[in-house]
């Protein structure tokens, strides 16, 4: 975070985005007076798989609303989990 404030032009988040392989989860605290929700939509804009999920807290809700943030984690790691299985096979009478 150091490197990026230090140096924004050459870390943006476009970029940053850019070498990203993997599915991304934002726990987003809508109360967040810094950063407001609207900046939630602008990554996803970025970087389309992106999950948001909206929780009624702060600009930390991992530390002000952790089984909300717990409970989020959870859902979006069963979701990952469905989306790598594969699909069962169909049995079909002839």
């Amino acid at each position: 975070m150091s490197r990026f404030m230090s140096n924004q032009s050459r870390y943006t988040l476009d970029r940053l985005l850019g070498k990203l392989s993997c599915p991304l989860l934002l726990l987003w605290g809508d109360l967040d007076p810094w950063v407001g929700p609207a900046k939630a939509a602008r990554i996803q804009e970025f970087y389309a798989d992106t999950a948001v999920m909206h929780l009624q807290a702060g600009h930390c809700p991992h530390d002000e609303a952790p089984e909300q943030a717990n409970q989020a984690l959870l859902e979006w790691l069963a979701a990952l989990d469905a989306r790598a299985k594969p699909a069962e096979p169909s049995l079909q009478t002839v």
